[in-house]
């Protein structure tokens, strides 16, 4: 995955006549987030939006290599899936997505 998406922004910065340094044209600096993990096959959208959620709410302008002290946990409860779920929903009833 980490090779499709450097060849993905390589073309895009192509595209575009983006200038970067050389070793910034060659790759990117991947790096592992420490945040809750998700224990089914089935949330893991909600875990991702809940984490954006949390960063763009502390005010975060960088996703933090560890996790905010502030929302430490090693998963979301099961509460706090569910009202990611319901913020989405009422998000989405507000663009009138659903009709």
């Amino acid at each position: 995955m980490k090779v499709l998406i450097d060849t993905v922004l390589q073309a895009f910065r192509a595209q575009r006549d983006i200038q970067t340094s050389r070793r910034g044209a060659n790759s990117i600096t991947w790096i592992k987030v420490a945040c809750p993990q998700q224990r089914n096959q089935i949330d893991c959208g909600y875990f991702m939006l809940r984490f954006m959620r949390d960063t763009l709410a502390l005010g975060r302008l960088k996703i933090p290599t560890d996790y905010f002290d502030e929302f430490k946990c090693a998963f979301y409860t099961k509460d706090q899936v569910d009202e990611i779920k319901e913020e989405w929903c009422q998000f989405m009833i507000k663009l009138n997505v659903c009709s």
